[in-house]
C-alpha cells in the first residue's frame, strides 16, 4: 500500500510522536510510505530524517495565521498517485494551501484525517474538507465535539500508540550517559520542564534520605536557563541540554528511577503523549491527576501535591504497589504498541479502499 502522510516528525510534539510510531511500523510492514513534513524554521531536530521524508512546506505556528504564498508549499509532493492520504493535526496545516489541491488527492487516494485538535477548530478553512475517515484517539473527542462536526459513521477510534516494550541494563546505562550508580535519579524532560519547578523542595527534602538526582533535559534555552540559576540553590539538579531521539529518551529513562510529569488542568479534550511514548520503557511514572492523565489507571502512580513524596518513596523502596503499577504499564504499552495501532490502521485503509 502507498501512503503519503502529512504530519510534522523528528520533532518534540505529541504529534511528531503519533506519526512516527505509526509511520515506521508501516515502513516495518513493508508498505510504502512517504512523510510529507513541515520545515521546522525554529525548532530543532530530534533526529536525522529518514529517506522516506520530504519537508515540503511551511509550518502553521502563529494563531489564524493564513499561507496563501505558493512559495512555501511545493505542491508536486502531494500529487503522487497515493492510495491512502493520511493528515494529522490539519489544524496546525497550510489549510488554504492544501485544500486548493485536496480534489486532485482524492482522485486517487483515500483520505484520512487524524484528529490531535482537543476541541472544535475556530477557522473555518478547517471544514472545507471532506475526509474519507476520522480517526482520533477515545470516545471523549467523538462525543464531545467530533459528532458535531463529522457523520458519525466516518469517526474511528483508534487509541494513540505506545512505544514497544523495551526494557534495559540501569547500570551499564547509566555508565553509557555518564550518570552516578549511587542516586536515586529523578527524570524530566521536554518543552515543559518548567512545570516541575515547585518540586524542588520537596525534592530537596527527600534527599536528606535518599541521595537523589533531578535529571533535566530540554532544548528550550529559556527552561535551560531557569534550572541554571535554580541549581545554584539545588545542587542536586543535573542539567542537560538539547532534543533527544526517541533512542535516546529510552536510554534516559533506562537510567532512571522515575519520570515525573506535571501538567495543568485544560478545557481542551487531551492526551499525554509523554505517558504512551514513555509506559514500554518500565520506569515508573509520576503524573498529578488532571484531564492529561484521565483514561489511565493503575498504569501511572498519580498524585495529589501533597501525596507526591510519599509516591516517590514508594518507588525508591520498591514497594509491592510500585511493581504492580509496572506490570499494568507493560500490559497497557502491549495491548496499544505501536504495531497494533498501526495494524489497526491498515485494517482502516483496506476498508476504505474496498468502499
Amino acid at each position: 500500500m502507498k501512503i503519503g502522510m502529512m504530519s510534522r516528525w523528528n520533532t518534540s510534539c505529541g504529534v511528531s510522536m503519533h506519526t512516527e510510531l505509526v509511520g515506521r511500523t508501516w515502513v516495518e510492514m513493508g508498505h510504502n510510505v512517504k512523510i510529507l513534513a513541515p520545515r521546522e524554521e525554529t525548532t530543532p531536530l530530534t533526529d536525522q530524517d529518514e529517506s522516506y521524508v520530504v519537508r515540503c512546506y511551511r509550518f502553521h505556528i502563529r494563531e489564524r495565521e493564513t499561507f496563501k504564498d505558493t512559495r512555501s508549499f511545493d505542491r508536486n509532493p502531494f500529487l503522487e498517485d497515493f492510495d491512502v492520504f493520511v493528515v494529522q493535526n490539519l489544524e496546525r496545516m497550510p489549510m488554504e494551501l492544501l485544500i486548493s489541491i485536496f480534489p486532485k488527492i482524492k482522485k486517487t487516494a483515500k483520505t484520512v484525517l487524524v484528529i490531535h485538535e482537543g476541541k472544535a477548530p475556530e477557522n473555518r478553512s478547517f471544514y472545507e474538507f471532506e475526509f474519507d475517515g476520522v480517526v482520533c484517539f477515545d470516545e471523549r473527542y467523538r462525543d464531545r465535539f467530533l459528532k458535531r462536526i463529522f457523520p458519525q459513521e466516518r469517526i474511528h477510534i483508534i487509541p494513540y500508540p505506545c512505544h514497544p516494550l523495551e526494557k534495559g541494563n540501569q547500570e551499564k546505562t547509566r555508565k553509557a550517559l555518564g550518570l552516578p550508580l549511587n542516586k536515586r535519579i529523578v527524570f524530566n524532560y521536554g518543552l515543559g520542564v518548567f512545570r516541575h519547578l515547585h518540586l524542588l523542595p520537596e525534592l530537596e527534602r527527600l534527599s536528606q534520605r535518599y541521595p537523589l538526582m533531578l535529571l533535566t533535559l530540554t532544548q528550550v534555552q529559556d527552561w535551560y536557563d531557569l534550572f541554571e540559576v535554580a541549581r545554584k540553590r539545588y545542587d542536586f539538579i543535573e542539567l542537560r541540554k538539547g532534543p533527544i531521539s526517541m533512542r535516546l529518551l529510552y536510554n534516559y529513562l533506562h537510567a532512571s528511577d522515575a519520570l515525573i510529569l506535571h501538567k495543568k488542568f485544560t478545557e481542551d479534550t487531551v492526551v499525554s503523549s509523554t505517558i504512551y511514548t514513555c509506559l514500554g520503557s518500565g520506569c515508573p511514572i509520576l503524573a498529578n491527576g488532571t484531564n492529561f492523565v484521565e483514561n489511565f489507571g493503575e498504569e501511572i502512580i498519580k498524585y495529589g501535591y501533597e501525596q507526591f513524596s510519599s509516591s516517590l518513596k514508594e518507588v525508591f523502596e520498591g514497594k509491592k504497589g510500585v511493581k504492580m503499577t509496572l506490570r499494568k504499564a507493560g500490559e497497557f504499552a502491549r495491548r496499544n504498541s505501536s504495531y497494533e495501532i498501526g495494524r489497526r490502521f491498515i485494517e482502516l485503509f483496506e476498508k476504505l479502499l474496498k468502499s
